[in-house]
């Protein structure tokens, strides 16, 4: 059985912080890949509340997540630049941790 993270966030309105975000969120990917959390869908609304974007990462476990960030370099510049990206871009984040159903398969078996 699977485990994973969806992130929902809502974003600061208006095209340039949408981009913004998306260069952030390429470091963001490389540090958590680094530390085997892997992205399944990084997604933002088309029809429905404007500028709200999901990202769905598969851990381990829940205390995947804790491990990850306590491991990673958060002096690092690149990631350092990564969060305060985040932080002007994104007015709230919701985490939730979810387990996949046996009827779904493996989300890598499509």
């Amino acid at each position: 059985m699977s485990s994973y993270m969806l992130a929902q966030l809502q974003l600061k309105y208006g095209f340039a912080n949408l981009a913004r975000y998306e260069a952030a969120m390429v470091t963001i990917r490389e540090l958590f890949e680094a530390q085997g959390i892997s992205l399944v869908a990084g997604t933002v609304t088309q029809v429905g509340p404007l500028y709200e974007a999901f990202n769905l990462w598969e851990i381990e476990d829940q205390g995947h997540l804790e491990r990850a960030l306590n491991a990673m370099t958060l002096g690092d510049p690149r990631a350092l630049e990564a969060m305060g990206e985040l932080d002007a871009t994104v007015e709230h984040e919701q985490t939730r941790f979810l387990g996949s159903l046996a009827f779904a398969g493996s989300a890598n078996s499509a």
